[in-house]
């Protein structure tokens, strides 16, 4: 039986199938609840009880067929389809939570000639230079410098001069940066739309934002020391920001990981004043040399 179907039928046991009254509402929201409880009490007897409690998984059973029966009346009171529910609660949950690799993950310029694309493996060096009270950072990728250099912006030292490395971040772990494109002159010119869309200046906008954006959030938790998810807030404003644009088909769970391991790199290269790292687009990985 799929879920359509058990909402067809349950229907058939609906006594109050009415629509038209409040109370043909608040019926099944309050039984909803009720159930919800009888299922908590149900733990809490497991608990209690431990082992002995033998009669716990038929009864916890039972519970969540109410829950699914109330639901589903819901649902129906609603005119909303049951199986689309849990259609579109899948495609979230995945969204969320699911890292995809292997072949669904895909880096955006495969199909371009090799000078349009990101270089696939390099070493990168944040190198930190004091004269006088300026304090600058300067980035080199396989030797060469990339960029001018870099200070914080700031009346503070808040380390934001070692910033780029979201770049190579959102590079790295999501096949995805504009500024860097730009930077290294690889920007898609074989394809006109690709490049003044995709490879643009307002691209290139979003994800100076999105790092800009982040900064804050992380700067409170000591820059996601020890930290395991970020903000689904945070993590939905990014996915609006960038809708419009390639990386909008990377999940929620995949813009986490990219965010979470940059920074991982991040506080690596305040600690020790800059560093060498490997960084590699197909394994998606950056390595502290």
């Amino acid at each position: 039986m799929d879920l359509r179907e058990y909402q067809i039928k349950s229907k058939d046991t609906d006594q109050r199938p009415g629509s038209d009254k409040l109370i043909n509402f608040l019926i099944p929201i309050l039984g909803l609840v009720g159930e919800m409880g009888s299922t908590i009490s149900e733990f809490k007897k497991r608990l209690r009880d431990g082992k002995s409690y033998r009669e716990f998984k038929p009864h916890l059973e039972e519970e969540l067929g109410d829950v699914l029966w109330y639901l589903s009346n819901i649902a129906t009171k609603m005119d909303i389809d049951l199986e689309s529910i849990a259609q579109k609660n899948i495609e979230k949950t995945q969204n969320r939570w699911k890292l995809n690799g292997g072949a669904s993950y895909g880096l955006f310029d495969e199909d371009f000639p090799s000078d349009e694309q990101l270089p696939r493996q390099f070493e990168l060096e944040f190198k930190e230079t004091i004269n006088g009270g300026d304090t600058k950072v300067e980035v080199y990728l396989d030797g060469k410098q990339v960029g001018n250099p870099l200070t914080d912006n700031s009346h503070e030292d808040d380390g934001y001069r070692f910033h780029d490395i979201f770049h190579y971040g959102f590079a790295a772990y999501l096949g995805w940066s504009p500024v860097l494109r730009k930077l290294l002159k690889v920007k898609r010119k074989s394809d006109p739309q690709v490049d003044e869309v995709e490879d643009g200046a307002r691209a290139a906008i979003i994800e100076e934002a999105i790092s800009s954006y982040i900064y804050p959030f992380a700067k409170e938790t000591n820059f996601f020391e020890d930290v395991e998810t970020v903000d689904y807030e945070i993590l939905k404003t990014i996915q609006r920001l960038v809708e419009p644009f390639e990386v909008g088909q990377r999940t929620l769970k995949e813009w986490e990981y990219a965010i979470l391991e940059s920074y991982k790199i991040y506080r690596y290269l305040r600690k020790n004043n800059g560093g060498k790292l490997h960084v590699n687009l197909k394994e998606r990985c950056i390595n502290i040399i």
